[in-house]
């Protein structure tokens, strides 16, 4: 089903056309516990020919780069603006994944996103779930796209 692949080309067109940033998408992680070492995640459910999770995992001062790209604006503090941010940019590229997916007739629902902030948190699916973690680079720094998935 190439997630990698769709997730990343989704996110490369976000972040060029809707957030004006390059970014570098790593070679995807598949496997293992991997502390992200992030502040806020975006989150958000995909339902439909596949049940999914997809979340945007980001170091504070990361998190505060994008969206002041987004936003146009210097964010200094994780606020109610870089949360909203954030879960419009997992939506926009769940959106993304959703329409490269329909090209091969998968049908996907996507439901509100969810932003979590913090400095200790734990985002866990079902032990049977899959799960690729793609990392990205952006001036700021890294931030991590991740799905958990499950085929219906």
């Amino acid at each position: 089903m190439e997630f990698a692949k769709k997730i990343t080309e989704s996110a490369e067109e976000i972040f060029s056309t809707m957030i004006f940033m390059n970014v570098t998408a790593g070679s995807p992680m598949e496997e293992g516990k991997e502390d992200l070492g992030c502040h806020v995640s975006a989150v958000i459910g995909l339902t439909g020919d596949l049940t999914a999770m997809l979340g945007i995992h980001c170091p504070e001062q990361v998190g505060l780069g994008i969206s002041g790209a987004m936003l146009g604006m210097e964010l200094n503090e994780i606020d109610a603006d870089v949360k909203d941010a954030l879960g419009e940019i997992a939506n926009m590229v769940a959106g993304g994944l959703k329409e490269r997916f329909s090209r091969e007739n998968i049908k996907l629902e996507l439901a509100i996103p969810t932003t979590v902030a913090g400095k200790s948190y734990t985002i866990s699916s079902p032990t049977r779930s899959n799960r690729i973690v793609i990392p990205f680079s952006v001036e700021q720094g890294h931030f991590f796209i991740e799905i958990k998935y499950n085929l219906t």
